[in-house]
């Protein structure tokens, strides 16, 4: 009697394992969408390594799901714990510098668009830049109406990136 509950405690279901074995593939097809010099900086063993690699060629839907099952099947074999750490700092870190850009990029345009947003702007970032700031605004402005190339408005975005970086 008592070991059919020790069996019962510490046994684990099918569909756990499955979990577990899709959440392996998932980690693996996250990895199979990072650069070599990431992956490189992993430390995976080799047979990994090379799966990944042989992964990011294959164009076939088929043979990639066998490829990522075959990766789930290699994590198996490898802690995992680190590497989700690794990786979810590292999805912090591209949310943060999307966050970043996406908040140049708001006031590049705000500058473009609003014409008052230059008060908000200065207010909040000042800089001795004021009047170089002011030029390349009213350039890209000019730019906007004519239909030109978007010079001024890229070196407005650097101009702001600058200033917010400071």
């Amino acid at each position: 009697m008592g070991k059919d509950k020790y069996l019962e405690k510490n046994t684990v279901s099918r569909t756990q394992l499955k979990l577990e074995a899709e959440k392996l593939q998932f980690l693996g097809l996250k990895l199979c969408n990072l650069s070599i010099s990431k992956l490189k900086m992993l430390n995976l063993p080799s047979n990994l390594f090379e799966a990944i690699l042989a992964m990011q060629k294959i164009t076939s839907n088929g043979a990639k799901r066998r490829q990522s099952q075959y990766i789930g099947k290699l994590m198996r074999n490898f802690d995992v714990k680190e590497l989700n750490t690794i990786m979810t700092i590292w999805d912090q870190q591209e949310l943060r510098e999307k966050q970043h850009f996406h908040t140049i990029e708001s006031w590049r345009r705000r500058l473009v668009e609003e014409p008052g947003s230059i008060n908000d702007f200065l207010i909040k970032f000042p800089t001795e830049e004021k009047l170089i700031l002011l030029n390349t605004i009213k350039e890209a402005v000019e730019e906007k109406t004519q239909d030109k190339q978007p010079r001024y408005n890229r070196e407005l975005y650097k101009l702001v990136k600058k200033i917010i970086e400071k």
